[in-house]
């Protein structure tokens, strides 16, 4: 019963309540910002599975979300995330710089496991993925917040928590 509880207030946090600020946010954005919250919970909770089962070292563990946070923030300069006079909202768009990370997001995703397959293997490595993977999830939810409050700010409003 209490794991049912649990899982609502995680669902519930998610939720923009109606926040007087919510109506100048894009629903596409909002619905981006939930999909990463949700991967980011998943990511995490996995990284700490793997940590409390001995897969993997906290330190090693602590240095890919490290490195992860780095690379989410840098991945949140792929959208860019401005006012939209005409709607009066926040809209997001790539942009071309924003394309060309993420081709090196893309690449580096794809050839993780050379790159760090010299140094970690087998499970370790999977654990590693997780860490960095949660990292960056959680570096592009606090970047692009970061975004919307300053522009919410800039138009005397106050960002919606959650």
């Amino acid at each position: 019963m209490q794991n049912g509880n649990f899982f609502k207030k995680i669902l519930n946090s998610l939720n923009i309540k109606e926040h007087p600020a919510k109506k100048h946010i894009d629903r596409k954005l909002i619905f981006r910002l939930r999909i990463f919250y949700v991967i980011g919970i998943i990511l995490t909770g996995l990284m700490l599975y793997d940590v409390l089962e001995g897969i993997i070292g906290i330190e090693l563990s602590l240095g890919g979300f490290l490195l992860g946070l780095f690379l989410g923030f840098i991945a949140t300069r792929m959208f860019i995330i401005h006012w939209h006079e005409e709607r009066a909202k926040v809209v997001s768009r790539f942009d071309t710089i924003g394309i060309i990370i993420m081709l090196f997001y893309v690449a580096f995703s794809v050839s993780r496991a050379w790159l760090f397959g010299h140094w970690i293997h087998g499970s370790i490595l999977t654990a590693f993925t997780y860490s960095i993977l949660a990292g960056i999830m959680i570096g592009r939810i606090v970047g692009m917040r970061i975004k919307l409050k300053n522009i919410l700010s800039e138009h005397s409003f106050q960002s919606p928590k959650g």
